[in-house]
């Protein structure tokens, strides 16, 4: 494993206060009751590098509120850390994270920063092991789900990530409408053509050029099937063999679902899953592909009793004898510091405010996301919806993410090309797969 140098003295002083006995307690929750004991006077300085919308710059204020609340308490009892906020390089993930992993492969990470959930594997290089660290805070493996299990152990077995906080794509489907959801594309059309001869749009989704429309209406149709983006050294292979099958499978069950209009298109215009709230909102909607997020719009937007018409089903795969799978995203932590010292302030402070007990519970109350712990989502901290039982059922047997490999911003790119051009009608399923492949290939 690389580690990024440190300056000789500090490694000094480290030693220097291993040697003198110097260490923190954390507590079996949170870690919050971590104290730097007969030290108070060998202050040091903890960089924490968050995306905006999850640091104290975050504009939602009960989320700016939440953390400086934290950072508040920590010093307080943390009297010898000081923590040094700062951002991610941009909103956008890749580029911040193109960012970041350049800064940890000169050496010039900060000590903790965040990591875009499904790009962890990416930085294994750069991060310190975390299992001594979530053993002593009573944290065990087997609460996180499979899919987070996957993605923050290395190769060793050890977990290089604090994966805090998911989310989930599902079916929402107007129960008064649909007393059985459909499971298959065929049982999708044949449904979505009786509720659309009664005046409503039968299925909406993001279906435009956007990451949206990849983690919502492609990756978990196509991986149903057991298709794969990437083969295991990273290169494309969506548009060969048994894959380019699948991934024609579900390009042309859109033609059919926009040629008999049970798919509106102007779906090709939609590149976020909110871009359909405000049709929701009408009233005139019978099914859409979404995210567990959305309940709190819906909420929002709809009355009382036309919200508790509605109910969740796992996205209809091509056919009976597939698996239906979902995407999970979210974020993460990692630890970069090889100061032993700081490595465990670090986390201290990662527990306290994203990943332990009340930690994980409270964040993700207050910023709508789902939490990665099994556990969590019968804590007293955490605020549930009717829907909360059935998403972690969902991530705890369907959940994947998508594909850590260099080349997969290239594939999705070409592939929301491909998917807008299907549901607007200005190529076929074969040609704008055809012209997907080749611009992903190309050197």
């Amino acid at each position: 494993m690389k580690k990024w140098s440190r300056v000789v003295p500090m490694l000094l002083l480290s030693l220097s206060l291993l040697a003198t006995g110097c260490q923190n307690s954390s507590s079996t929750q949170t870690g919050s009751e971590s104290q730097n004991q007969g030290n108070e006077n060998k202050e040091f300085t903890l960089e924490w590098m968050a995306h905006p919308n999850y640091s104290l710059s975050a504009s939602d204020v009960p989320r700016a509120e939440y953390l400086k609340g934290v950072v508040e308490e920590f010093e307080k009892e943390n009297p010898s850390v000081n923590i040094k906020s700062s951002t991610l390089a941009s909103t956008n993930s890749d580029e911040s994270m193109a960012k970041l992993y350049e800064q940890a492969s000169s050496g010039r990470a900060p000590d903790m920063a965040m990591i875009d959930g499904y790009m962890i594997d990416r930085f294994k290089d750069y991060l310190q092991p975390l299992d001594t660290y979530l053993e002593k805070a009573g944290i065990k493996e087997e609460d996180l789900f499979p899919f987070v299990q996957d993605v923050v152990k290395g190769e060793d077995g050890k977990i290089y990530a604090l994966y805090f906080s998911t989310d989930v794509r599902v079916m929402f489907y107007r129960k008064d409408l649909i007393p059985n959801p459909p499971k298959t594309f065929d049982e999708l059309l044949k449904i979505g053509e009786q509720v659309k001869s009664q005046g409503f749009d039968a299925l909406l989704l993001p279906g435009g050029r956007g990451e949206g429309a990849m983690t919502t209406s492609l990756w978990p149709q196509f991986w149903s099937q057991g298709g794969e983006l990437v083969d295991e050294q990273g290169n494309p292979n969506f548009g060969e063999g048994d894959n380019k099958t699948k991934m024609l499978n579900v390009f042309n069950f859109y033609k059919q679902a926009i040629a008999s209009e049970v798919v509106p298109k102007r779906v090709s215009s939609y590149t976020r899953e909110n871009d359909m709230n405000g049709e929701v909102s009408t009233g005139k909607v019978a099914m859409f592909f979404g995210g567990n997020w959305q309940v709190e719009n819906m909420k929002q937007i709809l009355p009382k009793e036309e919200f508790e018409k509605w109910a969740i089903a796992p996205i209809p795969t091509s056919n009976a004898n597939d698996k239906a799978l979902t995407t999970a995203g979210g974020w993460s932590f990692g630890v970069f510091t090889d100061d032993p010292e700081k490595q465990e302030a670090a986390v201290n402070f990662l527990l306290k405010a994203y990943f332990g007990d009340e930690g994980m519970a409270k964040w993700n109350s207050i910023a709508g996301s789902l939490p990665t712990r099994k556990s969590v989502y019968d804590s007293e901290h955490y605020q549930r919806n009717e829907f909360s039982p059935t998403f972690k059922e969902y991530l705890d047997t369907m959940a994947k993410v998508r594909p850590s490999a260099g080349s997969y911003g290239k594939v999705t790119q070409a592939l929301q090309v491909a998917l807008s051009e299907v549901t607007s009608g200005t190529k076929t399923p074969e040609a704008a797969l055809d012209e997907a492949w080749i611009v992903v290939n190309k050197k």
